[in-house]
């Protein structure tokens, strides 16, 4: 197999392959910092880069923040409590998290709620209720939804 990056030499080589690790996918300027430490980038040069990147649009954080919300929700089908918490975790600034959290319409957000605690209800083989109520509960509150709307969805009073 033939290095693509041989014909390139230090800065440019990692450059390139930065725009390469960028282009496939989303990232944040944390996965960068990240994958610029593995690459035993200094952080003066990592600074530099990611910087360039930005400027060129290979990073982006509120293309990347709006990208991972709606691709998280949808797909993993995650609360807007662990959406948050993993943007946090990436380092992403919460005007940012609460500006894409806000585009998830409540027309769209609340039946998934339903819909999740309906499947667990089926898979679950606790026959008292409450005890049923409250496993579905924990694991509505786990995937990131908000008690108050779990709470409301399984018809039980706030503890």
């Amino acid at each position: 197999m033939t290095d693509i990056n041989k014909d390139l030499t230090g800065l440019k080589t990692i450059l390139h392959r930065a725009r390469e690790f960028c282009a496939y996918q989303e990232r944040c300027r944390s996965e960068m910092e990240k994958k610029f430490q593995q690459w035993d980038v200094d952080k003066i040069r990592t600074a530099k880069m990611i910087e360039q990147l930005e400027k060129d649009n290979f990073l982006n954080e509120d293309r990347y923040t709006e990208t991972f919300v709606r691709s998280k929700f949808r797909l993993k089908k995650w609360g807007k409590n662990k959406l948050a918490a993993e943007l946090r975790m990436k380092k992403i600034p919460e005007d940012l998290i609460a500006k894409h959290l806000q585009h998830i319409d409540d027309a769209e957000y609340l039946p998934v709620i339903s819909l999740l605690a309906e499947k667990k209800s089926k898979e679950l083989k606790e026959k008292d209720p409450f005890k049923k109520n409250q496993k579905i509960a924990r694991f509505l509150i786990s995937k990131g939804y908000e008690p108050k709307l779990v709470f409301s969805a399984l018809k039980i009073s706030d503890p």
